[in-house]
């Protein structure tokens, strides 16, 4: 299947709307078909990445982009959500090695990181993806 599946988070509304539409716009420029999906946070991308697997059967979609959006804030509850987020979307790449998976959650100290690293990363990380799965299927 040519159909891709964007895992985003809720939080930050205004700035995953951006990603997403850069996202899509890439992937409409592509072969690929898209599917999009929203979870409350990041800690929660990689489950429903892979209830969608599991419900679809894995071979329904070529790949998984995951957005989302982390900024620090006052306790280590950063610490502990970008670690968890990263951790379960690098099981996720291993628990299914056929289906591209790349990670385009970021990171960010502040709101001008933020804004500096959107629309690069996020078209660089979908371009990644589309790179990965023709690799795979090749």
């Amino acid at each position: 299947m040519n159909k891709i599946l964007i895992v985003h988070t809720s939080w930050y509304s205004e700035y995953i709307d951006e990603m997403i539409q850069i996202a899509t716009n890439v992937i409409s420029e592509s072969k690929y078909e898209y599917e999009t999906t929203c979870a409350p946070g990041a800690i929660e991308l990689a489950a429903l990445g892979k209830y969608y697997l599991i419900k679809n059967e894995s071979s329904f979609y070529s790949g998984i982009l995951f957005l989302g959006i982390v900024i620090r804030g006052e306790t280590t509850h950063y610490d502990l959500v970008t670690n968890e987020a990263f951790r379960s979307i690098g099981d996720l790449a291993l628990t299914y090695p056929n289906i591209s998976v790349i990670n385009n959650v970021l990171c960010v100290e502040n709101s001008d990181q933020l804004i500096k690293r959107l629309k690069i990363n996020t078209k660089n990380n979908t371009l990644a993806l589309i790179e990965l799965i023709n690799e795979k299927s090749s």
